[in-house]
């Protein structure tokens, strides 16, 4: 009679643990898609935030208009320039593509069309709405006349405050 102990698992007892890990990865999957998709729109939200804080910064400093020409709107292939004129015309100081937030739809209402223009006084911005969504997750960048801008979500997207409107 052999009286060593046996070490290691048994195939049956491998097989099992197999399908416990499969099953518990197949749950938390559509979680993590969910937070992702969550963060897709909250990194291009708040990149276009930043782009409109520094438009109005470089008007300040230059002491002469800097516009973001918007083209693509209403789609997933945009993009945006920061430029050193009212006409979209002027010296190149920043662009941003879509290809840095795949799957991003952006979207922008006001006066104005596709572009939006700072000026190097307050009190002259135009009253906009930019709206980033990715799927049921959606994002909001708020310009107001006063030179405010401001973002929101109405789809509890953590870091953002709510919209009240």
């Amino acid at each position: 009679m052999n009286n060593e102990k046996q070490r290691g698992l048994t195939l049956i007892e491998l097989l099992v643990g197999l399908v416990v890990m499969t099953v518990l990865t197949s749950l938390a999957v559509p979680g993590f898609q969910s937070l992702r998709e969550q963060y897709t729109v909250r990194s291009a939200g708040m990149a276009v935030y930043a782009d409109l804080q520094l438009a109005r910064s470089e008007a300040i400093k230059r002491n002469r208009e800097v516009t973001v020409c918007f083209t693509g709107l209403g789609s997933t292939e945009w993009s945006y320039q920061l430029r050193e004129s009212g006409d979209c015309s002027g010296a190149m100081i920043e662009q941003v593509s879509s290809q840095d937030f795949t799957g991003i739809k952006l979207e922008m209402t006001g006066i104005g069309g596709d572009r939006l223009s700072f000026q190097p006084r307050r009190y002259q911005l135009v009253t906009k709405k930019i709206l980033l969504s990715y799927e049921q997750h959606k994002m909001q960048v708020s310009t107001w006349n006063n030179g405010i801008i401001r973002t929101c979500s109405d789809h509890n997207l953590s870091g953002v405050p709510a919209c009240t409107n």
